[in-house]
C-alpha cells in the first residue's frame, strides 16, 4: 500500500486527490488507491508491472513489480485502470481468509 499511495502521490505534482477505500464483499477484501493524477499513457500500460519499467527519471522500476509479486503471493489480484490527465485507479482484491 505504501508503494501504491506513494506513486499516485507523485503522479499529483500540482495537487489533486488521493482516495483510498476497502471493502468486504462475497468473502473477498478489496482494496481501491485512486488519484486525481497524470494518468498512465496507453503505451506504458501492458509493461507496468514489468520490473525495470519506470516512467520516473530517478526510478528504479521495481515498486509495481513487487507489490504484484507480493499480492499474488498472498492469493490476491491487482489490475488498475487509468486515463491520462484524469488519473488512475488500483484495485487489490484479497481472499477473506478463514478464522
Amino acid at each position: 500500500m505504501v508503494n501504491l499511495t506513494t506513486n499516485a502521490i507523485q503522479a499529483m505534482p500540482d495537487g489533486g486527490r488521493l482516495t483510498i477505500k476497502a471493502t468486504q464483499k462475497n468473502g473477498a477484501i478489496n482494496i481501491t488507491v485512486a488519484d486525481t493524477g497524470v494518468g498512465i499513457p496507453d503505451e506504458v500500460k501492458p509493461m507496468i508491472f514489468q520490473p525495470l519499467m519506470t516512467t520516473k527519471s530517478k526510478g528504479q522500476g521495481f515498486g509495481l513489480a513487487v507489490v504484484k509479486r507480493l499480492v499474488e503471493a498472498q492469493g490476491g489480484t491487482i489490475a488498475f485502470e487509468s486515463k491520462v490527465g484524469e488519473g488512475t485507479k488500483f484495485h487489490v482484491t484479497f481472499p477473506k481468509q478463514a478464522e
